[in-house]
């Protein structure tokens, strides 16, 4: 007699009945370069240029002559 594709017994396996796992956020950044390429561009910016304008703002009018 054969085995039926679903294993010994007719029974399927535990793992054919779990719900396939959700894949981290983390991992699928670093599973997709261009995506990260872009996520460090756009966090480059957001920081020196927040940091530039906090720094223009926060700096005293220069003295004239």
């Amino acid at each position: 007699m054969a085995e039926h594709p679903s294993g010994p017994g007719g029974h399927e396996t535990a793992a054919r009945k779990e719900a396939p796992e959700e894949i981290p956020l983390g991992q699928r950044l670093f599973d997709r370069p261009f995506l990260l390429l872009a996520a460090c561009i756009v966090v480059m910016f957001v920081f020196y240029t927040g940091w530039g304008l906090l720094e223009m703002t926060s700096l005293d009018p220069a003295p004239l002559p």
